[in-house]
């Protein structure tokens, strides 16, 4: 590996850039080890390094895959106009899904965004659910975390993607729930559980977060279907109805937006159009069934940041 070094204006910025670039390319610490060095982010790393790159400070020479990875990372935050964008590998295993491949990657993004006293609003599904489980601890203090939609259940079968309340015992955080289903059974029961003051209280939060955890469910919804939060005949209608996917348990169509149909009428929680003045929201979410959904949630502007793995990018690109 060949490392060019060049001048830059003597300013404090430059110069964290410039220690930053040199402990990383020179030294060979970890993302990690020189943020702890400079007592700043993992996230405030990456972006210095690649602002490092650009303004021409490190020139260097490496293999092609790592190379194409970075050019696709810069080419998604162009295309769909994000804040940052980061590509994992497509491998997964007997073992590890794909969602749950995505989902630890994602951790290590989330765990730098977080600050202490921030609130986290999140949604659901299994790639969220890996987030949950593989956050660092330790990350940051006096933290809340709310859920986005409905998160009462009987079923064991859902449990396994509720993210929310491992999210929150991970990091320690007060939780706040919307203590309702996902999907309610009439106009009627939503309302009235709408009308909780427990449910306006976790809602209001949610709304007013710092950060979102957002992913989205493709064209087989196998979260929602496993979970048994409705009927096949349901989704299958919805889907001849012309949703592309999920997006905080609303059916979306290629557009991004919620589709008119009567089964968004029942789902319990904030929706796409409410997340908009959260500042961060952070879409992880990946695979060859999914893409149609992540593009029309990524044109829509539901995103600032995309954690995805390379072939999903590939395909978004």
């Amino acid at each position: 590996m060949n490392k060019y070094w060049g001048r830059s204006s003597p300013n404090a910025a430059t110069e964290t850039m410039a220690r930053a670039a040199h402990l990383y390319y020179v030294l060979g610490l970890t993302q990690a080890e020189v943020a702890k060095r400079l007592n700043i982010t993992r996230f405030k790393v990456h972006r210095m390094l690649t602002q490092a790159r650009e303004m021409g400070m490190v020139r260097i020479e490496i293999d092609v895959p790592f190379t194409e990875r970075l050019r696709i990372e810069a080419s998604l935050i162009e295309t769909y106009g994000l804040s940052a964008a980061f590509v994992c590998p497509s491998e997964e295993s007997d073992t590890i899904s794909l969602s749950a491949v995505i989902g630890q990657y994602a951790s290590g993004v989330v765990a730098d965004l977080l600050r202490d006293g921030l609130t986290v609003a999140t949604s659901w599904g299994a790639t969220l659910r890996a987030l949950a489980n593989s956050i660092d601890p330790g990350t940051a203090q006096h933290l809340t975390v709310v859920s986005m939609i409905g998160s009462l259940s009987t079923r064991s079968s859902q449990d396994k993607y509720e993210a929310a309340s491992v999210l929150a015992d991970r990091l320690g955080a007060e939780c706040f729930y919307i203590p309702g289903p996902i999907l309610c059974d009439s106009v009627e029961a939503k309302r009235a559980i709408d009308a909780q003051s427990v449910v306006q209280t976790a809602m209001a939060k949610a709304r007013n977060a710092d950060i979102a955890l957002l992913s989205v469910g493709g064209t087989e919804m196998s979260s929602m279907r496993n979970a048994l939060v409705t009927g096949d005949e349901n989704f299958d209608a919805v889907i001849k109805a012309g949703a592309v996917g999920n997006l905080l348990g609303r059916f979306i169509g290629k557009d991004g937006a919620v589709l008119d149909h009567p089964l968004n009428t029942l789902c319990l929680g904030i929706g796409p159009d409410e997340i908009r003045k959260i500042p961060v929201r952070v879409l992880c979410a990946g695979g060859p069934k999914k893409e149609t959904a992540i593009r029309s949630v990524l044109r829509r502007g539901a995103a600032t940041i995309l954690v995805t793995d390379e072939e999903t990018a590939r395909a978004l690109l």
